[in-house]
């Protein structure tokens, strides 16, 4: 075994004595061999960093599938090996932890300030399991403390990043270890010369800094043992950077004017020994009022907990902070939210204490008992930022954006003009449609032509209003002729979608919109405002055939049980499913009207209101869509879909239909005079706005001419 095998496994067993050692043995030598051969810039084996990493994460006691997976970190982005390889050696917790490594690998600090609170939002909303954030906080740890090899620019933008973004997370983890670590790493970087003083001038009371230390403890020491009071005292000395920013902040001319410099920590067994603790010293020594805080009633957002006092009397007249607290509260501050992972063999709950961590921007609540690592992260994983996304360029600058964004919406929030041009997008590397609903981590890239305009349609799916209003704007600065034939062939497109006859000279259908018997020029003004945007051309053809066999009731989106055949008044379909029995739950008593959804069982399924409190704890994946029959309301529309010959088509087509939730009720094929195959299809539509949008994602599929009601 490998002296860097050896060392990590004897580590852990320290903490973890029946951890799964073959599998951190085997994922230690896949990666071995996969960077064989391989260097880093200081010219050592680049196995040595998967390693060194793997070191400093194990002083957060992980979990085996952890530790493997921060042994794997940077084997699917810098080796031959791939991610399926590794899912199937290692299992998918581990492959989905270093395919979250590598896409959060992609982000990069470009030095504006803007960019900073993105950058670490990004971090947690792309982190779906929190011990990606925990692996790659160990793995900053490691090239800082290697930065010198790489060249000075990079050096500065790379210790900028720690200092702006992963020593923040780190803080707001509670991992205060690896937030001093790195900020000192940092510090020594972007400020080699006062980092360089205050070393020296700690170095230089290096003697009398250690004196003070063991005298004051075993004063403490004293004073507890006389209130027979069992403690551990401890004292330690505050980091570098710490003491350079408090120097900066308040304008002091050296360290011997800190008096908070130094600190004693005491650790006893309960609660209740932190106060008596307390009492015990505010009786012999005179405490300073306003250094005194309970962070044990009032414990801080990342979970930390501990009575801070400052006193004088300890080191002559000079105040000395004291920090008091249990193990357990020990431990949590040193090992922060990784103090709540256990391992299964221990059978215990870890109390969270009623604390909670609050990160960013979100507020994760943590259950008062959770009995194992999986019940922790799905708690700590939460959606927090269920109402954002953060997406970035291929350059890696992030960006802010409302769920259900779009490419365009993107497009438009880099800059107007990118939007104006758009023609195209890729998303993670693959060109994606524009009205694609983009995700946490995706990798953006804007297609564009100079001769490019836009499209009105993109308003109908874009998200934001900025894009929406920077479009309208736009077609609003077209000149009126510009605008009435614009208004023109999009009122004739949806008309021949929809089977009618296109526009005459007079503008006929017009005529009636609203019921206003428009004249001629009214009928131009109307087509000139659907040109500029300022109506939908959608809505005025609505009106105009709202008494035609075209327009239908609107409905829900329909589950997918065919809806030709006769239903009972009490009917419930379910999404996807057929010839299963249901129930009514009495919990909720729902019934014709309500909105309702479907809990699976092997007995059947039991049909509940959907705000039924009795599903809340009901897994998602035993819940499915359902609708009473009466309730379903459509109507049977044949549509005509022309496209060239390909492998492949009919399945495009009836996946734009599927995921749309419509039922095809008939289908057929035949050869058209100029050998395209049109392929006519009979659907239960509930709305014209349903059959709109379905005509419209059908006719953006590759070989797609045109996509019409019969």
């Amino acid at each position: 075994m490998d002296a860097a095998l050896k060392k990590i496994i004897d580590e852990v067993k320290t903490f973890a004595p029946k951890a799964d050692f073959a599998k951190i043995e085997a994922a230690y030598e896949f990666s071995k061999v996969a960077h064989a051969g391989q260097k880093r810039f200081s010219g050592e084996p680049y196995f040595v960093h998967p390693v060194a990493a793997t070191m400093n994460l194990l002083a957060l006691h992980p979990d085996d599938d952890t530790i493997s997976a921060c042994l794997l970190h940077d084997v699917v982005e810098d080796t031959e090996a791939d991610i399926v390889e590794i899912e199937k050696k290692f299992g998918t917790t581990i492959a989905s932890l270093c395919l979250d490594m590598e896409k959060l690998g992609t982000v990069r600090y470009q030095g504006q300030e803007r960019q900073i609170e993105n950058l670490r939002k990004m971090f947690v909303a792309m982190a779906r399991d929190i011990r990606v954030i925990f692996i790659k906080l160990a793995d900053r740890l490691h090239n800082m403390e290697t930065l010198e090899h790489v060249r000075p620019d990079k050096q500065k933008r790379i210790a900028r990043e720690t200092l702006e973004v992963y020593a923040p997370i780190a803080a707001r983890l509670g991992l205060f270890e690896f937030k001093a670590r790195l900020e000192d790493l940092a510090f020594r970087t972007l400020h080699p010369d006062e980092y360089a003083k205050v070393a020296k001038a700690l170095a230089g009371s290096s003697t009398g800094r250690k004196n003070f230390i063991e005298t004051t403890k075993k004063k403490l020491q004293t004073i507890l043992s006389k209130a027979k009071i069992k403690a551990e005292v401890t004292g330690r000395t505050k980091h570098l950077y710490s003491i350079w920013r408090k120097l900066k902040l308040k304008n002091y001319p050296s360290i011997d004017e800190i008096y908070d410099l130094f600190a004693l920590r005491v650790i006893v067994d309960s609660t209740e020994d932190c106060y008596s603790t307390l009492g015990a010293i505010h009786n012999n020594l005179t405490p300073l009022s306003h250094r005194f805080k309970d962070f044990i009633a009032v414990p801080k957002p990342n979970g930390y907990r501990s009575l801070h006092t400052t006193v004088i009397g300890l080191n002559r007249n000079s105040p000395t902070e004291i920090q008091i607290r249990t193990r357990e509260m020990h431990e949590q501050a040193e090992r922060g939210a990784a103090a709540h992972f256990v391992y299964s063999e221990k059978k215990k709950s870890v109390k969270a204490d009623e604390s909670k961590l609050k990160w960013i921007r979100g507020l994760v609540e943590l259950h008062e008992s959770m009995t194992d690592n999986t019940e922790f992260i799905s708690s700590l994983s939460s959606d927090v930022f269920e109402d954002r996304i953060f997406v970035l360029t291929p350059r890696g600058d992030v960006f802010d954006l409302p769920a259900g964004a779009t490419p365009i919406d993107f497009a438009y929030t880099v800059h107007t003009e990118i939007g104006h041009r758009c023609t195209g997008a890729k998303v993670n590397g693959k060109i994606a449609k524009l009205d694609a609903k983009l995700k946490n981590g995706d990798i953006i890239e804007i297609l564009t032509k100079k001769d490019a305009k836009p499209n009105r349609f993109w308003l109908s799916f874009t998200k934001t209003n900025s894009a929406k209003s920077k479009i309208r704007t736009y077609f609003s600065s077209l000149g009126r002729n510009e605008n009435i034939a614009i208004g023109r062939d999009l009122i004739n497109k949806k008309l021949e979608r929809l089977g009618k006859p296109k526009l005459d000279a007079d503008l006929s259908i017009l005529k009636n919109y609203k019921r206003q018997n428009l004249d001629k020029r009214g009928r131009e003004a109307l087509l000139e405002r659907i040109g500029n945007g300022s109506v939908s051309s959608s809505a005025v053809v609505k009106d105009l055939l709202e008494l035609e066999e075209v327009t239908v009731q609107k409905s829900r989106k329909k589950p997918i049980a065919s809806l030709t055949t006769a239903h009972k008044k009490d009917e419930v379909l379910i999404e996807g499913v057929g010839g299963i029995a249901t129930k009514l739950a009495k919990c909720c008593t729902p019934k014709t009207g309500d909105e309702v959804v479907a809990v699976m069982s092997r007995a059947g399924a039991t049909i509940h209101k959907k705000n039924c409190k009795q599903i809340v704890r009901v897994a998602d994946e035993r819940k499915l869509k359902a609708v009473f029959a009466s309730d379903v309301k459509s109507k049977l529309v044949k549509i005509e879909v022309a496209a060239r010959n390909r492998v492949g088509m009919l399945h495009d087509i009836a996946e734009v239909i599927a995921e749309m939730k419509i039922n095809i009720a008939d289908l057929s094929l035949k050869t058209s005079d100029k050998h395209e195959i049109l392929h006519e299809l009979t659907i239960e539509i509930g709305s014209l706005d349903e059959l709109e949008e379905l005509l419209s994602r059908l006719e953006k599929i590759e070989g797609i001419t045109r996509a019409v009601k019969i």
